[in-house]
């Protein structure tokens, strides 16, 4: 979750997405992130747009006593529930209110760095780069996810959105897919000092519950809640049912599990 002012949410829209979008999918797409990463015991790691801290908890069960792990992001409400669900025991994270664009830490403070589905938010992309390339140490690692594609799931609401609301309801739910050239982005983190090979591809499933509810709180966990409780429960449910009709293709013993694919950047500070 990144530094876009329209992407701001509400303590409750924060709390949906960490205790429903967190275990569909932005915790299973870190537990593939870091599987493919290597941590040092003593690494200074860095999560921009952690949101509620799924990959900074993940992280912080591999750096030893001598690590460090900090999370940074714009949305004040997801800072705070990344805080509320604190390490259990042992070493602690460090979270920070700030955009991507303007950090406050020392130059080449991190060994580090992770943006996982983050940078497509930010206004000012080169910036935000430049600026995570400032805190890197030489020879540190960027790791970066960005989505590959729209998939068919927010494709469904994307059009129920346009249908009953407006387009301007329907770009903001798609929004987090529409960045998503693989060449561009890579060429957009080596002008910000990085060595930024292709990325290879990475697929989860996203999964969740075939019913109304929990394509209810899917849609109110987005910078769309406000608009949508204004437009009232009648529209709710008609966006609810169609969505429900367009995947259930994908339903298999009462979850929908559709695949999303992103694309995993691992760059080196040069």
């Amino acid at each position: 979750m990144g530094s876009d002012n329209s992407f701001h949410l509400s303590t409750a829209a924060a709390e949906a997405y960490d205790t429903r979008k967190v275990p569909a999918i932005f915790g299973p797409m870190a537990g593939q992130t870091l599987a493919r990463v290597e941590i040092a015991p003593e690494a200074r790691v860095l999560d921009v747009a952690c949101g509620t801290g799924v990959i900074a908890r993940l992280v912080r069960d591999r750096v030893g006593p001598a690590g460090r792990v900090t999370g940074a992001d714009l949305n004040p409400a997801m800072i705070a529930v990344a805080r509320d669900r604190g390490p259990a025991g042992g070493l602690g994270i460090d979270y920070v209110v700030a955009p991507a664009e303007d950090m406050p830490f020392e130059d080449a403070a991190f060994d580090l760095l992770f943006c996982q589905q983050g940078i497509q938010f930010f206004p000012d992309k080169p910036a935000a780069l430049r600026e995570m390339r400032r805190v890197t140490a030489p020879g540190g690692r960027l790791v970066l996810t960005c989505w590959a594609g729209t998939p068919p799931f927010f494709q469904a609401i994307g059009a129920a959105l346009e249908r009953h609301m407006d387009k301007a309801a329907a770009d903001k739910a798609v929004e987090p897919f529409a960045w998503n050239d693989a060449k561009m982005i890579a060429e957009m983190i080596s002008a910000a000092g990085y060595d930024c090979p292709a990325p290879e591809p990475l697929t989860v499933e996203r999964r969740i519950a075939f019913d109304k509810g929990a394509i209810r709180t899917e849609l109110l966990a987005t910078p769309n809640e406000a608009a949508l409780l204004e437009a009232g429960e009648a529209v709710i449910g008609r966006i609810i049912d169609e969505v429900l009709a367009e995947v259930r293709r994908f339903e298999q013993d009462g979850q929908l599990r559709m695949p999303q694919t992103a694309h995993l950047f691992q760059a080196v500070a040069i």
